[in-house]
């Protein structure tokens, strides 16, 4: 039994895991009405993902409507549930 919760509160941990490093990426789509954004992203060591475009949820504390097909930006996430979730982004210059 105690291995069991040990288990289940090592996977919850992990399942909720922010990361703080900075990912650079490239703007594909926004969609403001579904809160989220398809970037074009670096290689993320952190969690052994090569370089792809793909879609992320964006927390509602980023303001989608000023971002652009095309921006470089760059954007830290977190892990949640299986997902990435985008939970700060800025524009490059």
């Amino acid at each position: 039994m105690k291995y069991l919760l040990f288990v289940c509160i090592s996977c919850f941990s992990l399942s909720v895991a922010a990361s703080s490093e900075w990912v650079r990426a490239e703007v594909v789509r926004v969609d403001t009405a579904k809160q989220r954004i398809v970037l074009k992203h670096e290689p993320i060591p952190s969690i052994k993902m090569p370089s792809m475009t793909m879609r992320f949820d964006v927390a509602k504390e980023v303001p989608l409507d000023s971002y652009r097909p095309g921006d470089r930006v760059q954007f830290q996430f977190k892990e949640a549930g299986g997902s990435l979730d985008v939970i700060a982004m800025e524009r490059l210059k």
